[in-house]
């Protein structure tokens, strides 16, 4: 499976990085920066870092590149007009990268 880093990448101070994987068939998905504590339901296009899918393309959706199932649907934010991913509460583990 090839890596793909993501060209909109930002580096966040203060932030841990996830690693997203499906919940169906355990692929990888993508390295995420996540602030806080709080739960994870979205996440940003600039915080992702890498992934198993191009996040330079446009996608409308994440897809698991292994078994199909959707992991996310594209949005834009109320508050902060950001391009963001909704995730799909059962479809995704995360573990925190040390």
């Amino acid at each position: 499976m090839e890596i793909y880093k993501n060209p909109n990448c930002i580096k966040v101070r203060g932030s841990h990085v996830l690693s997203v994987s499906c919940a169906y068939c355990k692929c990888f998905i993508a390295h995420y920066q996540k602030v806080g504590e709080s739960n994870f339901v979205k996440m940003y296009n600039d915080r992702i870092i890498d992934g198993s899918i191009d996040f330079s393309d446009y996608h409308g959706a994440i897809f698991c590149p292994k078994c199909g199932e959707r992991i996310a649907t594209r949005y834009m934010t109320k508050v902060d007009k950001k391009e963001a991913y909704r995730l799909v509460p059962s479809a995704f583990n995360k573990r925190k990268v040390k």
